[in-house]
């Protein structure tokens, strides 16, 4: 929920008279090729860029960035009231504690009478860094359903960023090279679909000369090989031979690498092998994962876009470990994830002390949330609701032999097919239908 109190100061901030990019966003609602979820996120994305300077949210939280409850209409404590006097991030909390959901029901009414209570006895700058992961480095996750477009949002990004990177290029707000990554286990879904950032047109949302410009500073880069080579002495790993033939790296800016994450992590990823214990042939295989690795992280400037990033929510996962060893270098960028299920897979619990906490079961760093309910009617069509008995595999049969008998021959005008997507709740037997 942090995203309402973003968005609020979002708004603020595109009406004041000395937005920045009034202009720019006149330009991309007149060309009108953006959907409204996507021109929503832009409009947060530049928010944060510009306004925010692309700081962590810990700490455009605990700098009181988007606080704007009255607290002289609260009633509290003396001891309350002083501390929010003087201190930022509680006030940051408070506001937090006292958001309503759609129906009007308070977001978190317990910390709301404990910060109350208790508010000289809690640490709030370590209450926000525990709330977003103690992530040191910019994480945003934006939130778009199915078929909103976050493929052409990513693209989106990648254009805004150098528009602005080419002006200033000293500004470490904006990002001079990416790397776009699926998790490991969509590799066969999602990596085809990322390919289309290329087919993205900048015009769409810069004007033309510096769209034109921009289309031709980009470099793309699949990273996709499966085998090694031997071609070059000190690069053998074939996907970081296509990075390596951009040097020098310290003045590349335009580069776009698309690449599953387990080209990046294959199979295992460890700060601490006892090289000893394995065969030759996985010590090759390690050696070659860690030299893309090693030469990604190499890139200036670089942002990181991990699409279904709710697979890579938690700090154990094998590619959540890999983006937070790039973030060390001095010049990294951000880390931007793309959801359309923002949700941990089990509540985490808040502890404000010893004696209170909370348990939540949101990704808190989601800046942008678009729900799928404003899609339906919009740019998703407005679902055909049938009803059946409960054999699952009678569902997804009739469903299929449905789509089949309507849409096998179904060509659109920009020469794609009718697709036809399944969700079940759990793993069924296949069968021939």
């Amino acid at each position: 929920m942090f995203y309402k109190l973003i968005e609020k100061k979002r708004n603020e901030w595109l009406t004041s008279d000395d937005c920045p990019i009034s202009k720019l966003f006149q330009y991309i609602e007149q060309r009108g090729m953006m959907r409204d979820a996507q021109l929503e996120a832009i409009k947060t994305y530049l928010f944060l860029k510009i306004a925010c300077k692309n700081q962590p949210l810990w700490k455009l939280f605990v700098d009181g960035v988007f606080n704007d409850t009255n607290i002289g209409q609260v009633e509290l404590t003396e001891t309350a009231r002083k501390i929010f006097s003087t201190n930022k991030a509680a006030v940051a909390l408070f506001q937090y504690s006292r958001l309503k959901d759609k129906k009007g029901k308070q977001l978190a009414p317990e910390m709301d009478s404990y910060i109350k209570q208790h508010a000289d006895e809690i640490d709030y700058e370590a209450t926000f860094k525990q709330i977003f992961y103690d992530v040191t480095y910019t994480d945003y996750i934006f939130s778009l359903p199915m078929g909103a477009g976050k493929t052409y949002l990513m693209a989106a990004f990648i254009y805004l960023d150098l528009y602005f990177a080419i002006n200033e290029l000293d500004n470490p707000c904006f990002a001079h090279n990416f790397m776009v990554m699926a998790p490991s286990g969509l590799k066969s879904s999602i990596v085809p679909s990322l390919k289309h950032i290329k087919e993205f047109d900048p015009a769409w949302i810069i004007p033309e000369p510096t769209a034109t410009q921009l289309k031709r500073l980009i470099k793309f880069e699949i990273l996709d090989e499966q085998k090694t080579t031997n071609k070059s002495n000190r690069i053998k790993n074939p996907n970081a031979q296509k990075i390596n033939n951009h040097q020098p790296l310290e003045d590349l800016i335009g580069l776009v690498a698309i690449t599953n994450a387990e080209k990046v992590i294959l199979d295992r990823y460890s700060d601490n092998y006892e090289l000893s214990l394995f065969d030759e042939g996985e010590l090759e295989r390690i050696k070659l994962a860690n030299e893309l690795r090693e030469i990604i992280g190499n890139l200036p400037n670089l942002a990181i876009y991990i699409d279904e990033v709710h697979h890579a929510a938690d700090g154990e996962i094998k590619l959540r470990q890999v983006v937070n060893k790039w973030t060390e270098k001095n010049t990294f960028n951000s880390v931007l994830g793309f959801s359309g299920t923002p949700y941990l897979d089990g509540a985490e619990r808040l502890a404000l002390s010893d004696e209170f906490s909370i348990r939540n079961t949101d990704l808190a760093n989601v800046v942008y949330y678009y729900p799928l309910i404003e899609g339906i009617g919009n740019f998703l069509k407005v679902p055909d609701v049938k009803f059946s008995d409960n054999d699952m595999e009678a569902i997804v049969t009739n469903g299929v032999k449905e789509f089949l008998d309507k849409y096998r021959d179904t060509e659109y005008a920009n020469g794609t097919c009718a697709k036809l997507a399944i969700y079940c709740g759990q793993t069924l037997v296949s069968k021939e239908i």
